[in-house]
């Protein structure tokens, strides 16, 4: 079984001046006995030479393993399904369950969540992570902030100027200093728009992701 979910969890305070709203946004860890792949997609002129990546870490932060992948030339929303694709593979041929998956993708949530569609091309990537995501077991998905999701996005611009698809078993040299930062608990502050509300949206796009995950 697998569940959407919204990004949960922020600390959110109000700045001065205009009522601007802020919050603290970085990496947490999943839970004892869960893991957490985090996947990004990036993509150089939209369309243009694009990349994607990801890496899964344990409750302690620790690298597992991770990918990055040169894709060719496609627009960003590709890129980005076709890093949690990438990203489910590898937690599918490690024999992994009970995974989180994060991207910073609003759109690539709500696609495979089915709540929206798209073109032939990335619909078959979203089955693939459908089909994925029930073959290991106990996943959810959810959408976060870039700020907590640094890592996969140095991973995907790796990507971009990679021979193909790498798998790394440990972490390469230009993710470390991240890697570091998130396993310590690094926060970044995140300003945001005067017409968002934290906290009523996440709760709005969580029941609506529940509502259309009870489909499948």
């Amino acid at each position: 079984m697998f569940h959407f979910n919204s990004m949960a969890g922020n600390a959110c305070f109000r700045g001065g001046g205009g009522g601007n709203s802020w919050i603290r946004v970085g990496w947490k860890p999943p839970s004892m006995g869960i893991f957490k792949l985090n996947t990004d997609g990036a993509s150089k002129g939209n369309p243009g030479k694009a990349g994607a990546g990801g890496l899964i870490r344990n409750h302690e932060g620790r690298w597992v393993a991770g990918f990055c992948h040169n894709i060719g030339t496609t627009n960003s929303l590709e890129a980005e399904v076709t890093a949690i694709r990438d990203g489910l593979e590898l937690v599918n041929r490690l024999g992994l369950t009970n995974v989180d998956v994060e991207t910073d993708s609003k759109l690539a949530v709500q696609l495979i969540a089915g709540s929206i569609f798209s073109g032939e091309r990335v619909n078959s990537l979203v089955n693939d992570c459908r089909r994925l995501m029930e073959e290991i077991g106990s996943t959810t998905l959810r959408h976060v902030y870039r700020e907590a999701n640094a890592c996969a996005d140095i991973l995907a611009n790796l990507g971009v100027v990679a021979d193909g698809l790498e798998v790394f078993a440990n972490a390469p040299s230009c993710v470390a200093h991240q890697l570091y930062n998130d396993a310590i608990g690094v926060e970044y502050s995140r300003q945001m728009k005067q017409h968002e509300d934290v906290g009523v949206r996440g709760g709005v796009m969580r029941q609506r992701l529940e509502h259309i995950a009870t489909v499948f």
